[in-house]
């Protein structure tokens, strides 16, 4: 397996905490701690990758003329104002 040197920047306490984990024996090094961290992270965000639509990328041009015309037809009159969670959830269910 070929090895990448990386540098990380840590505040105080989180490096502290870490290393007492290697102290107390659960970690061979902070290094270890910091890879099985990623590992973890990584199997975290598997279903979220496998998920991803990439469809649903837009560019910031996209996203711009998209506000623009929500806000137009809220100018309009054509808005829907959502008064609870509820109403949210249902109307994004909904589309």
């Amino acid at each position: 397996m070929e090895f990448k040197k990386v540098t990380i920047t840590l505040p105080k306490n989180l490096h502290k905490e870490g290393m007492d984990l290697v102290q107390i024996g659960l970690f061979s090094s902070f290094s270890d701690l910091v890879r099985s961290g990623i590992r973890e992270e990584f199997k975290e965000l598997q279903s979220v990758i496998h998920d991803f639509d990439e469809k649903m990328i837009c560019s910031d041009k996209d996203l711009i003329s998209g506000v623009n015309q929500s806000m137009s037809e809220a100018k309009a009159g054509k808005g829907k104002i959502l008064k609870s969670d509820k109403e949210m959830d249902e109307y994004f269910e909904a589309l």
